[in-house]
């Protein structure tokens, strides 16, 4: 009876740990999110971190999405060749992107930068987001952060717990990450403990 429960734990296990990897038939769900219209005879051509893969090699492309910890996914971006207006072109472009441990002069630079970027001092949460407000859109760890609560989170920031930083000072989508949006767009991944 305790190998049974034993047995059932260990199986439970394995699937809820695979059950969070990232492997390319999410990639293809997440890009048909992204663009209905896709030329379903074109090839695709996966560019993960800026490694290319054809799109029959299916093994490569998990074993590849497989190698980073999901909790590090920056972006995933697709291109169609209607969009590139190449005369030969044969593939879509589905670029994959993760976050990687960046230097800590280079995080130490952009942490200063950012900082200096969050000034509008907003008195309680149920405050509104200011018509003249300067500050970016933050995400932490793919978390949005609240605009009443940027400043203190960006204060209390440790350089040592920073893994990425990623810095867009110029206008992002308003549909997608919302009103501050037109002040850039901050994203910030931390070390896995």
């Amino acid at each position: 009876m305790k190998s049974l429960l034993l047995t059932i734990l260990i199986l439970a296990t394995s699937i809820s740990s695979y059950s969070q990897l990232i492997d390319k038939k999410a990639i293809d769900n997440k890009v048909k999110l992204i663009d209905t219209s896709a030329d379903k005879s074109k090839t695709r051509l996966y560019i993960i971190n800026g490694i290319a893969y054809n799109e029959h090699n299916t093994i490569k492309i998990d074993s590849s999405l497989n190698s980073y910890d999901p909790k590090y996914l920056a972006d995933v971006n697709f291109v169609t060749c209607r969009q590139l207006n190449l005369p030969h072109c044969n593939d879509d472009i589905i670029i994959v992107l993760f976050a990687v441990d960046q230097k800590n002069k280079i995080k130490r630079h952009l942490l200063k930068k950012v900082r200096q970027n969050f000034s509008d001092n907003y008195v309680s949460f149920s405050q509104h987001i200011f018509n003249d407000a300067k500050d970016p859109v933050l995400y932490i760890d793919n978390r949005l952060i609240h605009h009443t609560k940027v400043k203190k989170k960006i204060q209390s920031l440790k350089l040592n717990r920073l893994y990425y930083i990623d810095y867009n000072d110029k206008p992002v989508s308003e549909v997608h990450y919302g009103q501050n949006a037109k002040n850039g767009l901050v994203r910030i991944w931390t070390a896995s403990k």
